[in-house]
């Protein structure tokens, strides 16, 4: 899923009725995967689809429990897609995902579906400066 978010960010891409300019290509994150699939397991284990847990903890939150030292800069959720190719696809099509997903601010991702069912989250954050 990294090279599809990369492909879309390193090139001119119309998110709603705006063309946004390229971005730099964004890294991979454990910590900010694990805050995604923690996400999307329990959004299919308690049947709702909300960026606010079940115990009403907002991505932020859920990123710091995984661990992620950085800044949360977003938060995509999606439910029904088949494959990464059709979820990365749908985000881009809606104008706020479309936005996260070419945030220059954004310079590391995390992306899981859940294990069982079709509920996807991408988390995206700003590595901490050294």
């Amino acid at each position: 899923m990294l090279s599809l978010v990369n492909a879309a960010r390193t090139q001119a891409t119309t998110c709603g009725s705006t063309v946004k300019d390229p971005v730099a290509a964004i890294e991979w994150n454990d910590e900010l995967a694990k805050a995604a699939l923690d996400h999307s397991n329990d959004m299919q284990a308690q049947n709702y689809f909300s960026h606010t847990g079940q115990d009403g903890s907002s991505f932020g939150q859920r990123v710091r429990a995984a661990g992620y030292t950085g800044s949360p800069v977003g938060e995509n959720i999606a439910l029904g897609y088949r494959d990464e190719e059709a979820v990365i696809q749908g985000w881009l099509e809606s104008t706020g995902h479309c936005n996260n997903i070419m945030n220059g601010n954004a310079n590391q991702i995390g992306i899981a579906r859940s294990a069982e069912g079709n509920y996807w989250t991408m988390v995206l954050g700003r590595k901490k400066e050294e």
